[in-house]
């Protein structure tokens, strides 16, 4: 389920850049709203939270990650070619989005 989520939740901040900026070539680009990389790693942390427990030590490596890649897209991508960083703005609604994605996605029992 973490892999499908994350997968869904770039899909889906993608296709959100197409609507808002009317325009099919933004698919795959970095920069814009939502961020897609946050999204899809917080899609991954939190649906990793859902299987395996937010206790887990897996999920403790997901929501690093996600931390790592959220300052990333924010901070030092901005600095290094503005046109390819983001907002706080569309970082947080990549957040947003990634974990929406992974609370609409049914947990397997075992």
């Amino acid at each position: 389920m973490p892999l499908i989520a994350a997968a869904l939740a770039f899909f889906f901040a993608q296709m959100i850049k197409v609507v808002i900026y009317r325009d099919l070539r933004v698919f795959g680009r970095y920069g814009g709203m939502p961020s897609a990389h946050v999204a899809t790693v917080s899609a991954l942390a939190w649906a990793t939270g859902r299987v395996t427990g937010f206790d887990s030590p897996i999920t403790a490596v997901a929501g690093i990650l996600l931390s790592v890649v959220a300052a990333d897209a924010v901070g030092l991508r901005r600095k290094v070619d503005p046109n390819s960083g983001h907002t706080l703005m569309e970082a947080v609604v990549g957040f947003a989005l990634g974990m929406l994605v992974a609370y609409l996605l049914p947990v397997k029992s075992n």
